[in-house]
């Protein structure tokens, strides 16, 4: 189950690995670690990762009460810091609570009469660095996210990240390394993000999202992978059991995600609306189209 409006986006490994230690080498080479150092506090009306604002299951959502999408479904409160250095290395932090929690859900996969997922609720915790460059008139970056949850099991992993960018445009590849009960070991998220200016301070983005799945992993598949026993036709396991609905799917559209934000005057506030078209999940699930609102705080 997973992530949403903000930093994260930032986030194999021996590319990463190679970049941020040149980075470092340069950025310590010196005294001190020059760098800008930025943070943020928001509220966001909800929180829907990557476009799944309906279930992350194969059939009929049953809501936070039941481990379910969106992450979160009321007002949630998000926070985070990052920091770039001249050299290209840039590293930083964001989080979430979430309204249901990752320790029961992971648990439920060994302890099958698990029922109440609202107990321990999880906070979400993204660590990020990696590498910037350019090569001409393209812009480049390499990098890695771990998440890392607070009341979470079986649910901690890392993420490469390669990026290339070309004036207002840029594409993502994200790709999952570990299976966890959100995802699956080689899962990739392909975005492509447009952004432009708008007179009165209006910033517009746009993000595509599409997703290449890897149909089966410990957590979701077609195998009850704790007993192996496969699931029966028309059926899908999905962390605890295996549910009837769709069977997985190797690819989908994800996600459109159009956005607005402004700077209200000099309070170093800044508002934002998103409206989300919905795509389909691991599944094959049509999500719902929904709409977002926040407010945050830059220092």
């Amino acid at each position: 189950m997973k992530r949403a409006v903000s930093l994260r986006g930032v986030r194999g490994a021996g590319a990463w690995v190679g970049a941020v230690g040149v980075a470092l080498a340069r950025a310590w080479s010196g005294a001190a670690l020059a760098g800008d150092l930025t943070g943020h506090v928001d509220l966001v009306s909800r929180y829907y990762l990557r476009g799944q604002t309906t279930t992350y299951g194969n059939s009929t959502p049953l809501g936070n009460a039941g481990a379910d999408a969106p992450e979160s479904d009321h007002v949630t409160p998000q926070w985070g810091a990052d920091y770039s250095h001249e050299s290209g290395f840039y590293a930083g932090y964001w989080g979430s609570t979430i309204n249901y929690s990752y320790r029961q859900l992971g648990d439920s996969y060994r302890n099958r009469s698990i029922t109440d997922f609202q107990k321990d609720k999880s906070i979400e915790n993204d660590l990020y660095a990696g590498y910037n460059g350019t090569l001409g008139d393209w812009g480049y970056s390499v990098g890695l996210t771990y998440y890392v949850y607070v009341n979470g099991a079986h649910s901690n992993a890392p993420e490469s990240k390669l990026a290339l960018s070309y004036g207002p445009v840029t594409l993502n590849a994200q790709t999952l390394l570990q299976d966890v009960t959100w995802g699956n070991q080689g899962d990739t998220y392909w975005s492509a993000v447009y952004t432009r200016a708008l007179p009165y301070q209006l910033s517009f983005t746009a993000t595509l999202g599409f997703y290449t799945y890897r149909k089966e992993g410990k957590y979701n598949g077609t195998e009850d992978t704790l007993s192996g026993t496969a699931c029966g036709a028309g059926e899908a396991f999905i962390v605890n059991g295996c549910y009837a609905g769709k069977t997985p799917v190797g690819s989908a559209f994800r996600h459109l995600t159009l956005g607005l934000t402004q700077p209200i005057a000099d309070t170093g506030l800044t508002w934002g609306a998103q409206f989300i078209v919905g795509g389909r999940n691991r599944f094959d699930v049509k999500q719902d189209n929904r709409a977002v609102v926040s407010l945050s705080y830059g220092f």
